[in-house]
């Protein structure tokens, strides 16, 4: 595959979501997730049919990937995920 786009080290704050399922009736509530800040190494790479938007945590804990039919919506979803802005990517091509 061919990286398109990168960015490493980016910093990230992870966590703090509510719990959303079910709980039986007098269950108490789960606390949020544990909040987390991480450096991210991300890139968008080209697999020849689509675009696979790729992270990384620079300890390899966090990492995975989402599969986009064009660059622009990989890019997007790299903004909705982690709030990376369209000239913060360095371009590899």
């Amino acid at each position: 595959m061919k990286i398109i786009k990168e960015i490493k080290n980016y910093k990230v704050t992870i966590g703090g979501e509510q719990h959303t399922g079910w709980l039986p009736a007098n269950a108490s509530n789960p606390q949020p997730t544990s909040v987390q800040e991480v450096l991210l190494n991300i890139s968008i790479e080209h697999d020849g049919f689509g675009y696979l938007l790729c992270y990384t945590s620079s300890d390899g804990g966090i990492f995975g990937d989402t599969w986009h039919e064009t660059l622009n919506d990989a890019e997007s979803a790299a903004s909705e995920y982690f709030g990376v802005k369209s000239n913060e990517w360095e371009d590899l091509i």
